[in-house]
């Protein structure tokens, strides 16, 4: 399975190391993002511990996802920009 999702947030965490929000862009329901996800090429995870994410006005977004690559190293720098389309393949 293929999902497009548009990089929302990049932020690192300091013992956490790198985060990747982004928003499905052909949301309709939660999605069970499985072992093996690949976002773009990079291993990743669903990262359940920031999901849903609340919005300024304190309602749930539950089309907004958090990645975290699964090696340490994480991704390249410049790998991912905001506002870039990704893809997350999954089976």
């Amino acid at each position: 399975m293929i999902m497009e999702f548009k990089i929302t947030k990049l932020f690192d965490h300091h013992n956490r190391r790198q985060f990747i929000a982004a928003r499905h862009l052909d949301f309709k329901n939660k999605i069970d993002i499985k072992k093996g996800a690949l976002l773009n090429g990079i291993p990743v995870y669903h990262y359940l511990d920031m999901y849903p994410i609340s919005n300024e006005q304190g309602k749930l977004q539950f089309d907004i996802y958090v990645f975290r690559p699964t090696a340490l190293k994480g991704y390249p720098k410049g790998f991912f920009q905001e506002g870039q389309i990704v893809k997350l393949e999954f089976l």
